[in-house]
């Protein structure tokens, strides 16, 4: 028979260990940080930042499930710290985004032995493919999507944010490809994922 801690540390593991949990924190307050209060407004439906980014790194680095849940969090958090409605069709989007990044780098890097590769170059090309397909479900389809319907956002300004994702999208990418040749930074991603 399970006692009622043996239970939640069961359930604590499906979101991966303590360590794990507080690093999702810190980075979707740092997708709040840079999404909401950093981001340049461009008219009433474009915002460039990098909101994405920490979403992008919890997702590739802990696991997609985690990737996911620091993007809802992140996203209906932020909304209601900075006075937005909470649009679940934008969230939704968010969650693709940490989910879709995250399963896509593990697919594609499945037969890896570590996360660093020989060629550095197929490492970053692996890295923009996982960012790029997730960015194409979650920011440049939903989100729009969501866009569309809430707020009448018009074609064009759907079109600016395509290129506007694609522009993050390498900038993101090479980010995370940085982080990944820092050993030290690696080492760190090493302890928290092996508590």
């Amino acid at each position: 028979m399970q006692t009622n801690n043996s239970a939640a540390r069961n359930n604590i593991r499906v979101f991966g260990t303590v360590a794990v949990m507080t690093a999702s924190a810190i980075l979707a307050a740092l997708s709040i940080i840079l999404g909401k209060f950093l981001s340049i407004p461009v008219g009433n439906s474009i915002r460039i930042g990098f909101e994405n980014l920490p979403i992008v790194i919890a997702s590739i680095f802990f696991g997609p499930v985690i990737g996911a849940a620091t993007a809802v969090v992140a996203d209906i958090v932020g909304c209601i710290l900075h006075g937005y409605a909470i649009n679940p069709i934008i969230t939704l989007g968010a969650l693709c985004i940490g989910l879709i990044s995250g399963f896509v780098y593990r697919q594609i890097t499945k037969n890896d032995t570590e996360y660093i590769s020989t060629d550095r170059s197929m490492q970053w090309v692996k890295i923009f493919i996982s960012v790029i397909s997730a960015y194409a479900v979650g920011s440049m389809v939903i989100k729009s999507l969501g866009l569309y319907i809430a707020y009448g956002t018009p074609f064009q300004t759907i079109v600016f944010r395509v290129i506007t994702a694609s522009i993050s999208a390498v900038i993101d990418t090479t980010i995370v490809w940085g982080l990944m040749q820092n050993k030290s930074f690696m080492k760190e991603i090493g302890r928290i994922t092996k508590r």
